[in-house]
């Protein structure tokens, strides 16, 4: 329910579009990360602006997640691609990708709960960009 709730806020600002990958396979939990990884990135080959949302991110306030939002539509930034682990996290492959490292808390989340939180800060920036009440 709360998914589909922020989706729906989030329409009028952006496109929001949610997509999960199956689960990776193998003997070991390396393995399975690997096979993920692998996955990764293929899909997002060539892709500039991935953020990979993990615990050793870089911690933003609310509002310097809306200004880093912003900042990216002032560089016209078309997409940004938010990568939410499975129950293992992230192989070494994807962390040292390059790719920018974001974390939504010190905790550890389930990846729906993370997806549900990304899509509450998602919409609290573009509220914060627009001066509406949402966010105190």
């Amino acid at each position: 329910m709360g998914v589909e709730r922020y989706l729906k806020w989030l329409s009028p600002y952006a496109g929001v579009n949610v997509r999960s990958l199956p689960l990776g396979r193998g003997k070991n939990i390396e393995e399975v990360k690997k096979e993920e990884a692998k996955r990764y990135i293929e899909l997002l080959k060539g892709e500039k602006h991935v953020v990979v949302l993990h615990e050793k991110g870089k911690e933003l306030s609310s509002v310097q997640f809306a200004t880093r939002i912003k900042t990216w539509q002032n560089s016209s930034v078309k997409k940004v691609y938010f990568l939410i682990g499975g129950p293992y996290g992230f192989a070494e492959e994807i962390l040292e990708s390059g790719w920018e490292l974001f974390s939504l808390s010190r905790l550890t989340f389930t990846h729906e709960m993370a997806l549900l939180l990304l899509l509450e800060q998602l919409y609290r920036a573009e509220t914060i960009l627009k001066g509406k009440t949402y966010h105190y």
